[in-house]
């Protein structure tokens, strides 16, 4: 847990200090539209000492494509940047719409797929442990 609130706080600093910085901006033509937050996803972190690899990955699911049963390394953060998705974990299954976000702690057993027509398109963020893998396929 100590890591994904880690992974939260750089990734929410990072997001905050692009905002602020675009919004300090004063060089663009003062009739120039900030961002428009879309999504937004927060969790409190906290870690002391240890090293970590902040791995992004934004990932296009055509229809009927998936993820089978697996697991990660570290702490993830998935959003669902268009279409539909639908995430498999604990005897469940949720629909997961543009903008929505959910997490997986290490060694959740999860899957994914495009049950729908049009191509998914998805950004994972992983907080890793030095040498951890991101992600091993559950027989």
């Amino acid at each position: 847990m100590k890591a994904l609130k880690l992974f939260l706080l750089v990734t929410t600093a990072s997001v905050l200090w692009v905002t602020g910085a675009m919004a300090d901006d004063k060089a663009g033509p003062p009739s120039m539209l900030g961002p428009t937050v879309v999504s937004q996803a927060k969790f409190p972190l906290t870690i002391q000492g240890a090293e970590y690899d902040l791995l992004t990955i934004v990932l296009d699911l055509a229809s009927g494509a998936g993820v089978p049963k697996h697991v990660h390394g570290g702490s993830v953060l998935v959003t669902v940047l268009s279409g539909e998705i639908t995430l498999k974990e604990k005897g469940a299954e949720v629909v997961k719409k543009a903008g929505e976000s959910w997490i997986e702690k290490p060694g959740d057993e999860h899957s994914v797929i495009n049950a729908g027509t049009a191509t998914v398109r998805v950004v994972v963020s992983m907080l890793l442990p030095k040498g951890a893998e991101a992600t091993t396929l559950v027989k």
